[in-house]
């Protein structure tokens, strides 16, 4: 019996030796792996002993291209470098005991994870802010790191008053939706790696540089705080482009406006120009409005600009209409005496002076004994036909030995026709100066507005 009691002690030592010597067979990492693994548990506990201590987690996020801004739907999408630091008391060894393994690699999903997220975030899938399945480095003493190249798309409120000079201040929040500030305790890694701007212009923005703010936010639903960290990606809009190809051909066609104006109305284009100008900054208008947000809480200085060329230029067209009504007048109308007063005064005077040289000094074959024809002269009637013929005019009388013929009274009316038929010509080119100061006068005032426009809200 002892000799049997001693036979199954040796078989164990020998069996346990065997074990021993199969064990160290395995590399020290796989090892260390199993080791630590096999006693490790589920995932979902946080890796802290005592539960009453939060998880300690060191955060940034350096963004470095801008892989594309949806204006209109005001996202922004970013691709950048994540960082997460925190300690796992469960993952502990002793470089001695495995060759000296001060650490290793692992999958994410494999160890207990923060589940940090941006609250603004867009694109679908996991709520971790992880895109991909990368590891995770672990050290000895606990410690793990964990980088990451992600896409992040999240959403962003335009602000675009000075569009194409704007400015855009992108907001985005990093925080923990699990644990409150006694369970996890985010910090932002201030540290030269984060600091350091490594952004890639993509020749429409730049980013100036980055604001970030730790703060504790306290909800309804819970009575600790939690721990939020924003970011606030400051971006310039690089508006070259835009300056060579809406504002510099946007301001040379409101000169056009003018031209309109200068323009006689014997050319036969003044209404066809207006129309032309009206139509080009409709177009003009809808390629700017089409790169914007639809947004009614602020008003783009640009749109302004251009909503006021398209009155102009529709009040250019009526204007120009007026002007060709007027100008193409009936002339046996006269022209109405305000007008004559205030335009036409002087060089009318002139023009009728010079139109009564045809009949100055003629004679009239009937006169009465006050020097005047009769009812019953070869000329009856032709007082009533001369005083008649315009309302402003005096009637004319003549006295002398001639007799007048009816191709003399014609050739009379047909001279006082043409000087009414210059007075309104004479009208038409006065409205179109007048119009002119006032195009000159709202165009000046509407690039002044622009530009005081943008340098008031600049500062």
């Amino acid at each position: 019996m002892d000799y049997f009691l001693f036979g199954l002690v040796i078989a164990g030592i020998l069996k346990s030796c065997n074990g021993t010597a199969g064990n160290r067979t395995l590399p020290y990492n796989k090892q260390l792996h199993e080791d630590l693994f096999s006693r490790y548990g589920t995932t979902s506990v946080r890796p802290v002993r005592d539960n009453s201590l939060p998880v300690e987690v060191r955060f940034f996020y350096k963004p470095f291209i801008l892989s594309e801004f949806d204006e209109q739907n005001q996202r922004l999408s970013v691709v950048g470098s994540l960082y997460m630091g925190w300690t796992d008391e469960f993952l502990v060894w002793d470089p001695a005991d495995y060759g000296g393994v001060h650490r290793f690699s692992v999958r994410a999903k494999d160890i207990w994870f923060p589940d940090i997220t941006a609250y603004e975030r867009l694109d679908p899938g996991t709520a971790m802010a992880n895109v991909f399945e990368p590891y995770a480095i672990v050290h000895d003493n606990g410690h793990i790191d964990y980088y990451d190249r992600t896409e992040l798309t999240v959403y962003c409120r335009l602000e675009m008053t000075l569009f194409p000079f704007d400015t855009q201040r992108c907001k985005v929040a990093f925080t923990s939706y699990s644990y409150d500030s006694d369970q996890f305790a985010l910090e932002y890694a201030n540290s030269t790696a984060a600091m350091e701007n490594v952004f890639d212009p993509n020749g429409v923005w730049r980013l100036d540089h980055i604001e970030v703010e730790q703060i504790e936010k306290m909800y309804l639903c819970c009575a600790s705080p939690f721990v939020e960290v924003h970011y606030t990606l400051i971006m310039q809009r690089i508006g070259n482009f835009y300056v060579y190809s809406i504002w510099i051909p946007s301001c040379l066609l409101s000169s056009m406006i003018l031209a309109v104006f200068v323009m006689h109305p014997n050319s036969g284009e003044k209404v066809s120009l207006s129309v032309s100008n009206v139509l080009a900054f409709v177009l003009f208008q809808q390629i700017v409005v089409g790169s914007m947000p639809r947004s009614g809480d602020d008003s783009p200085v640009i749109v302004a600009f251009f909503s006021a060329m398209i009155a102009i230029s529709c009040l250019s067209v009526l204007a120009s209409a007026v002007v060709l009504r007027v100008y193409h007048h009936d002339p046996r109308k006269p022209v109405p005496r305000i007008f004559r007063w205030i335009c036409l005064r002087p060089k009318h005077d002139r023009e009728r002076e010079s139109a009564s040289v045809l009949t100055r000094n003629t004679d009239q074959v009937g006169n009465d004994e006050n020097g005047h024809h009769d009812l019953g002269s070869p000329t009856k009637g032709y007082d009533n036909i001369i005083r008649n013929d315009t309302v402003d005019d005096p009637p004319l009388r003549y006295n002398g030995p001639t007799e007048i013929s009816i191709s003399d009274i014609e050739m009379i009316r047909t001279s006082r026709q043409n000087r009414e038929e210059t007075d309104w010509m004479i009208l038409a080119l006065m409205m179109d100066k007048v119009f002119l100061a006032i195009a000159v006068f709202a165009l000046l005032g509407t690039l002044a507005y622009c530009g005081i426009s943008y340098i008031v809200l600049v500062q």
